[in-house]
């Protein structure tokens, strides 16, 4: 009997159903480490890469506040794999160097992640499913409390601890608030906000990094880590990110007491889109369930919930459906399986209105 696959494992106990917040769905921690004694992975030949690797990750290992820790060596990793978890973690992993040895490390809570020997000998990766971040927070900084204990990191008293790019050295943390604000951007209005409320210190990126909201995500992080505190760095990103909850949450109030025609006509296509199509793409998939969750929370729809439709968000991207057929999806295929997909998730919606 085979053993079961921990990333199926992963998918099947998502915490994103879990989120309890309809516009505030996730809030992500990134720490940046390097070892004292040894050269940044890019310099890393296979031997002293293998020992840094070995190290770091007997020491994760034997953290107890991490549950039934795994290790992954990266290059048994399937790519279908590596895909799912950059899709749950919402984070990049990968190698930059191919004769550096290295790893993952994730546990069974689907909050954290660990990178050895990526882009830095170490990336602490910490997730959150709600607004609330102190949990998460806490958990990344007992664990990098405890390595600290057990390793020396490259530390500069001029510019704090140092990583492969300058620009993240400093305290090496990136804070993320990650914002579903459909109102603000279907009603044109995410600009305006944006001029008005955003700190000079953090900025807003879609879902691929870029300007280009993708499913109405707005993702508010900060944009340096070097000659700021870790506190000022969070207060920075959950200020912002507050301002634009409210505004959120205004016009949907509004909404309620006054539908707009335009809002009702995209999330009825919406769900005509996505209950018939007999392919669809990621983006347009993205866009219409957007609607979708935003009719459950203007109560407009009924059949599912909205941890329902956050667990769909992710469902339909091709690491989850990769993992759910249990088989490689041809890319000619891939936008079938995720409409098939979809025709059956969204079967016990319907519109009220």
């Amino acid at each position: 009997m085979s053993a079961p696959n921990p990333f199926l494992q992963l998918k099947e106990n998502s915490f994103w159903e879990k989120s309890d917040t309809p516009i505030w769905i996730a809030s992500s921690f990134f720490l940046q480490r390097n070892l004292a004694s040894d050269p940044f992975p890019l310099k890393m030949d296979s031997g002293n890469s293998q020992r840094t690797l070995g190290a770091l990750k007997q020491s994760l290992l034997s953290l107890e506040m991490l549950e039934n820790p795994q290790f992954f060596e990266f290059d048994e990793i399937k790519a279908a794999e590596k895909e799912f978890l950059l899709e749950h973690f919402l984070a990049t992993c990968e190698s930059q160097n191919p004769e550096c040895k290295s790893g993952l490390v994730i546990d069974n809570s689907g909050t954290f992640l660990a990178m050895i020997n990526g882009e830095d000998h170490l990336v602490l990766h910490s997730i959150e499913s709600h607004s609330g971040w102190k949990e998460a927070w806490e958990k990344l900084t007992d664990i990098e409390d405890f390595l600290a204990k057990n390793h020396t990191f490259a530390y500069s008293n001029k510019f704090g601890y140092l990583t492969s790019q300058l620009s993240n050295s400093g305290t090496a943390l990136t804070v993320q608030a990650f914002l579903h604000l459909p109102c603000l951007v279907e009603l044109d209005q995410l600009d305006e906000v944006l001029i008005k409320d955003l700190d000079e210190e953090v900025q807003a990126n879609g879902l691929s990094g870029t300007y280009d909201f993708v499913g109405d995500i707005v993702i508010i992080q900060n944009r340096f880590c070097l000659g700021l505190t870790e506190d000022h760095i969070l207060e920075a990103v959950h200020k912002t990110a507050t301002k634009l909850v409210s505004h959120e949450k205004n016009l949907r109030a509004h909404l309620k007491e006054t539908p707009d025609a335009l809002i009702v006509d995209k999330i009825s296509r919406a769900i005509g889109l996505l209950k018939h199509s007999y392919q669809i793409d990621t983006k347009e998939a993205l866009n219409a369930i957007s609607f979708i969750k935003l009719g459950i929370d203007l109560e407009w729809i009924e059949g599912l919930t909205d941890r329902d439709i956050n667990k769909i968000f992710f469902e339909i991207r091709r690491g989850h459906l990769a993992l759910s057929t249990k088989e490689e999806i041809p890319q000619e295929k891939l936008a079938q399986k995720r409409a098939e997909f979809l025709q059956s998730a969204l079967k016990p919606i319907v519109m009220k209105l």
